[in-house]
């Protein structure tokens, strides 16, 4: 396991540089898969990674995983504190499911730090962050980066969700809203959609679908 362990690592440190390195135009593809643990159990909030940057993703009580990566990422990883870590190499394929075994490794958070491993989620999401500054406002920033949705004016409804009010919920910075036409394309610093099993968190609120936005602050 350690020879493996330290495969992986030397791959992530010679791929690092390349990803920090790009731009906003950044191609980025979609990824998910599954996590269990040696028994084919699911593992509830693994931490993945894209090489060796967290992703700020965690996998559901059901193991599974979904997030948008750099297509230039060369290795999947997930660390948990009660299994390890576990990687696999990706070759632009959507599905990557991640199985512990037996004996694995069992290692601290401080083990990954000594071998490059960042924990600070922000790293990897300034990767191909978008200009947000070229919209005119926030209701053409939904319209032009999310598919599946309807923008009509400031009327917004995500396309899938059957029900009486189809008005999404809008968290802005943590807090609850029911008007974001204020808030300034500039101010954006992130914006992300999330819909049917991603947004039971929210309850019945979060039927029709939940848009979590971060300003700059």
């Amino acid at each position: 396991m350690k020879n493996t362990f330290l495969t992986f690592t030397l791959i992530i440190s010679l791929a690092l540089p390349s990803l920090q390195a790009q731009n906003s135009n950044i191609k980025m593809a979609k990824i998910s898969g599954t996590v269990t643990d040696a028994r084919g159990m699911p593992i509830l909030k693994g931490h993945i990674f894209a090489d060796s940057l967290i992703t700020g993703i965690r996998t559901n009580k059901k193991g599974v995983y979904k997030l948008r990566i750099p297509i230039e990422t060369n290795i999947i990883s997930v660390y948990s504190e009660q299994h390890g870590l576990q990687s696999e190499v990706y070759n632009g394929q959507e599905e990557i499911n991640l199985k512990f075994t037996k004996n694995n490794e069992i290692l601290k958070k401080s083990d990954l730090l000594k071998f490059g491993y960042i924990f600070d989620k922000e790293v990897f999401l300034n990767i191909g962050r978008k200009n947000y500054a070229d919209y005119t406002d926030i209701y053409q920033v939904i319209k032009q980066e999310f598919t599946g949705v309807i923008v009509n004016g400031n009327t917004i409804i995500v396309r899938g969700y059957i029900g009486g009010d189809q008005t999404p919920l809008f968290v802005v910075d943590g807090n609850y809203v029911s008007n974001i036409g204020n808030i300034n394309p500039v101010e954006l610093k992130s914006i992300k959609l999330l819909k049917g099993s991603d947004a039971t968190l929210y309850g019945a609120r979060g039927a029709p679908g939940v848009f979590i936005i971060t300003t700059k602050k």
